[in-house]
């Protein structure tokens, strides 16, 4: 049993001395009644060689993204990452905090699209804030919502609207191929 009293399957000295083998290495022990047993693995030494820098082709992740992005979210943490993350992206990103500062930002520039979160903390969530700005202004930018709620009724009210909805906590791989897939509409 191991000092916390778990007793083990007995593999694990089997799995180090196949791959000892596999490596052409030798498994040693050492053994002494009432004291114990050491394992080891001999491990001939090499020359060091110093490490070469490759330049590695990262799928996409360097082109820019040239959008200016609206992220509405009452969080001003969330909204301070979101700023840089899509800086690194290349990303214009403006951020309100409520429906009043999302008006002012969409009636002050163009705006490619909207990343709103669902809880916005007021009396307001972020399906309504939309709606809210659609009344006050027309026609938006493509809109994202993001949420924790995972719920079937909240996605079927986004689809119903048309806005695709990213669950967090948000990965910022699956942000940025929903940001090209829009930018290529």
């Amino acid at each position: 049993p191991s000092p916390w009293g778990e007793k083990g399957l007995g593999l694990g000295l089997s799995i180090c001395d196949r791959l000892a083998g596999i490596l052409g290495h030798r498994l040693d022990l050492h053994s002494r009644v009432n004291h114990g047993s050491c394992f080891a693995v001999t491990v001939p030494r090499s020359e060091s060689v110093p490490a070469q820098r490759q330049h590695v082709q990262r799928r996409g992740l360097d082109k820019q993204l040239p959008l200016t992005v609206l992220c509405l979210d009452n969080d001003t943490d969330i909204l301070d990452g979101m700023r840089a993350l899509l800086g690194r992206w290349g990303v214009d990103c403006r951020v309100a905090q409520d429906v009043t500062q999302a008006r002012a930002s969409l009636a002050s520039g163009a705006i490619d699209l909207i990343l709103a979160d669902y809880h916005l903390g007021d009396a307001v969530d972020g399906l309504q804030a939309m709606q809210q700005l659609r009344e006050a202004l027309g026609e938006l930018p493509p809109v994202v919502l993001i949420t924790a709620d995972g719920s079937t009724a909240l996605k079927q009210r986004a689809r119903v609207l048309g806005y695709p909805v990213l669950h967090k906590p948000l990965r910022p791989a699956a942000l940025r191929a929903l940001m090209t897939a829009l930018l290529r509409r």
